[in-house]
């Protein structure tokens, strides 16, 4: 995706922040909807607009991959090699914790500006699935962006704390479904409820999905399609406990995907795209991670040590901030200890993202890293995977469970284990097979975004690696929501701050 295309529409002048709300007006001069949205190709650049936003290192670039880990328990932070990057993260200070809500209101702002302009565009014949995809890529875009700030900002429908400073706090996030064109035009609106939000969601993908293409070619993965959208709606689903809802939209899923296990998925993370993705976002160097910007913040120079050399991208003695390492219990759940001494006695094939290694910052001192993020695309850069195969089978897997469907679970964890020869035995009871998935996911989908939220609508709290000192974090702590941003709080007295801040 290319970076700096902004649509000669609002989103050239206006990126609408959040609720009340603050409105910045960036430095491009705005044009009137009517004149700048007069072609399909417009549109597109408005759409791209909106990916772009997606890709921000403070969203989907960097932190919505790496950033839960490190709240939860598969990231210790190795503080001498961080430079103070997710040090409090890793620590749950106070306040620390994701940050999206601006970058995903002007994301859905441009968002909003397609799905409400795009019908009144008079097109040719040959240009009608065009501006039939854009309208939908829009929607289920903004499901997507929804359903972040939903998980990030506020509980799941049915797991909203009995008991603590959130007792009974139902409260979501703001729900915009028109573009603001102009300062005059923002309103304070308050939070919708949990179950609002959600149903919002489901709405934009249920009209998005009947429109999108399917992924035919490993291109199209770079952009929402029809076996993406129908994942994220099972998800959804998972995350609102209706099993059958989600079972049956993630079986779509991968009947409307090109995507496959891979035979050797440690390669296929070298590969671009991954041959796993349903929806992965394409990162240029050249113009997405060049400069100091893409070097000090890309998820590369979080995870990996200081003057390594990166055979991928043929660049030597690579300078990073690598201070986000595995912790010793995710280790375990490979049979491996932090020193990898005994890997040579696992045959799982993921045991290989991991390796041990000094950094030309620490001396003599070796760590354990993990190589998710190698440099696949030049130096620096990596696609991000927003949705995997092996995602959607433990999702699959999970809603049968969650229904009783014990051998259906079975037969799709067999299949995942095969491909990753896994020695961890699959159980037989519902109980046993439910945290089968949950360690299998954590095996899997580490340092990939998932951790966190699994956890989260779990209710189980977060038990931090022994490392950090930290101990458990009850499932009806007040960390376990992010902090609306302080200013948005101030100026609009319809938005109440997450219980605790």
């Amino acid at each position: 995706m290319k970076k700096k295309i902004i649509a000669l529409s609002i989103l050239a002048g206006l990126s609408f922040q959040a609720c009340e709300d603050i409105v910045e007006v960036e430095p491009e001069t705005s044009l009137a909807t009517s004149t700048a949205l007069s072609t399909l190709g417009s549109y597109r650049a408005v759409l791209t607009s909106a990916y772009d936003r997606i890709q921000s290192f403070t969203y989907w670039g960097r932190d919505m991959a790496l950033l839960g880990d490190a709240l939860s328990d598969n990231i210790f932070t190795e503080t001498s090699q961080a430079s103070g990057r997710y040090t409090g993260v890793n620590r749950n200070t106070r306040s620390s914790h994701f940050g999206i809500w601006g970058t995903a209101y002007g994301t859905i702002n441009d968002l909003n500006t397609i799905i409400a302009n795009i019908d009144n565009l008079s097109v040719g014949s040959s240009e009608e699935p065009g501006k039939a995809q854009v309208k939908a890529q829009a929607l289920a875009l903004r499901a997507m962006v929804y359903f972040d700030l939903a998980r990030i900002y506020g509980y799941e429908p049915n797991n909203i704390p009995a008991s603590g400073t959130g007792a009974g706090f139902d409260k979501s996030v703001v729900l915009r479904l028109v573009p603001t064109n102009t300062p005059a035009e923002a309103t304070m609106t308050p939070r919708s409820t949990v179950t609002e939000v959600y149903t919002q969601i489901e709405t934009d993908l249920k009209a998005a999905i009947p429109v999108l293409n399917a992924a035919e070619t490993s291109g199209a993965r770079y952009n929402m399609n029809k076996g993406a959208a129908h994942a994220l709606l099972g998800k959804v689903y998972l995350y609102w406990e209706k099993y059958a809802e989600a079972e049956e939209q993630l079986k779509l899923a991968l009947a409307n995907t090109n995507a496959t296990l891979a035979p050797n998925i440690v390669a296929a993370f070298n590969t671009v795209p991954n041959p796993e993705s349903l929806f992965e976002l394409n990162f240029v160097q050249a113009t997405e991670v060049a400069g100091v910007l893409g070097v000090n913040d890309s998820p590369f120079t979080y995870t990996q040590p200081n003057g390594r050399n990166t055979p991928l991208s043929g660049t030597a003695n690579v300078s990073t901030y690598g201070g986000q390492t595995p912790a010793a219990e995710l280790l375990a759940l490979f049979g491996l200890d932090p020193t990898l001494s005994n890997q040579a006695t696992v045959v799982d094939v993921r045991k290989n993202w991991f390796f041990r290694s000094a950094s030309s910052t620490s001396g003599n001192v070796t760590y354990t890293w993990t190589n998710k993020y190698s440099a696949a695309n030049g130096s620096y850069t990596d696609n991000i995977k927003i949705i995997r195969y092996a995602d959607v089978l433990l999702m699959l897997a999970e809603a049968h469970v969650m229904q009783g469907k014990l051998a259906d679970a079975v037969a799709l964890l067999t299949t995942l284990k095969t491909s990753r020869n896994s020695e961890a035995l699959i159980p037989a009871t519902q109980g046993d097979l439910f945290q089968y998935i949950k360690d299998e996911r954590r095996r899997e989908l580490f340092f990939e975004g998932h951790r966190w939220f699994d956890l989260k609508r779990w209710g189980e709290g977060i038990s931090k690696p022994a490392a950090t000192a930290v101990g458990l974090i009850a499932p009806e702590d007040y960390r376990i929501l992010a902090p609306i941003p302080t200013g948005e709080v101030t100026l609009n007295p319809s938005l109440p701050q997450n219980p605790g801040y």
